[in-house]
């Protein structure tokens, strides 16, 4: 049986899983079934899209404070409570009110948790290990979305059915938090000052800017993503089903972030994430003429999005210094913030200017990310 570490690692690995690649993205992927039952604009659908991404942002920052004053185990338990309410309110949705509470229980779960993970491997894991072990958990995303395109392919259509299904399958990771994350505040004396100056310190500025804007852009795909494979290739059902699958595939290999990390630094792995997100808008824009630039698409994103994310979390770790919950917070708060922009931009411009105008508005958004710093040099 693992134990230490690994074990911790495992946990945090499922626990996102089900948080992210379950409670909260598979939503993309479900949508094209969803608005088959429950017709919607696609305005209205970034608007549901933005209410998700700023309950992350709100529990991301509830969490950080939760985490100093209860400990890891808190927080990590009740991500894994509102990922199963979320999702199975998802599945008896009747109407866009009750698809609107079960993304919101989406985004809180997510945004719940990730502090705690970052707080958990601070206290038990040796500094050495550190990055291999924040960035491993944080690719359980990509795990979670293999899984629910798996439960897609298996059951095409049954989205009821397999928002029920994946509220079961939370339950396993939420009992393994209870019993792989640390319980009890670390011992010093915690307010809300302490976050507070962790994110007013200079050094989690550069990070903080980039995952703004980093934000923003990534919604294109998580929110729409599937939509535009159907609109621009014309892909049927199952194939965009398989496109999410590469896409979760490719970012399992997000494990990787702090080996690319240590061989290039921070800002040339952010750049590169970059040019590749760049590149993977640029194939999408184009689909239309060449369908099978999709499949190039979905894979190149899929690794763009979880590695840069790995590496915003390790800049924002670090940068906290003392405070690693609260960097981390940080940087994933102003994230959500981007993607609840982004999701109610992007739905507007989808509806107003259709989608080749719109991706090239939000790729010269990943141009002016690109030319910026993620962290300061040293």
């Amino acid at each position: 049986m693992l134990s230490g570490h690994k074990f911790l690692a495992l946990s945090g690995f499922s626990l996102i899983a089900a948080a992210y690649g379950l409670a909260r993205f598979s939503w993309g992927l479900q949508l094209p079934a969803v608005i088959r039952d429950i017709p919607m604009s696609s305005t209205l659908v970034g608007a549901l899209s933005a209410a998700s991404f700023a309950a992350y942002g709100v529990a991301s920052v509830i969490a950080s404070l939760c985490t100093a004053r209860t400990g890891p185990r808190l927080p990590s338990l009740l991500a894994g409570v509102f990922a199963i309410i979320g999702l199975a309110t998802l599945a008896k949705a009747s109407g866009p009110l009750w698809l609107l509470a079960g993304v919101i229980c989406g985004g809180v779960s997510s945004g719940l948790v990730s502090p705690p993970m970052a707080e958990a491997v601070n206290r038990d894991v040796a500094p050495a290990q550190r990055p291999g072990v924040n960035t491993v958990i944080n690719a359980g995303t990509g795990g979670g979305i293999i899984v629910s395109s798996l439960a897609v392919l298996l059951m095409p259509g049954q989205w009821r059915e397999i928002w029920l299904l994946f509220a079961a399958i939370a339950v396993v990771p939420t009992l393994m938090a209870m019993r792989a994350m640390p319980a009890g505040a670390s011992g010093e004396r915690v307010s809300l000052r302490h976050p507070v100056a962790a994110v007013r310190q200079p050094a989690l500025r550069p990070p903080l800017i980039v995952a703004l804007l980093s934000g923003v852009v990534s919604a294109a795909y998580w929110s729409f993503g599937p939509l535009m494979f159907a609109s621009l290739a014309d892909k049927p059902a199952r194939d965009i089903t398989l496109l999410w699958l590469v896409t979760g595939a490719a970012g399992c290999f997000g494990v990787l972030t702090g080996a690319i990390i240590g061989r290039v630094g921070i800002n040339s792995a952010h750049r590169l994430m970059q040019i590749l997100t760049l590149l993977a808008f640029g194939l999408l824009a184009f689909s239309d003429v060449l369908p099978w630039l999709s499949w190039g698409v979905a894979a190149l994103y899929g690794f763009a999005y979880i590695t840069l994310s790995g590496v915003l979390l390790v800049s924002g770790v670090e940068a906290a210094g003392k405070f690693p919950a609260a960097g981390l917070g940080a940087v994933f708060l102003l994230l959500a913030i981007g993607q609840m922009a982004g999701s109610a931009l992007f739905g507007a411009l989808l509806d107003g200017v259709g989608p080749k105008m719109a991706l090239g508005i939000f790729g010269a958004l990943a141009v002016v990310a690109l030319v910026l710093p993620a962290t300061r040099a040293k």
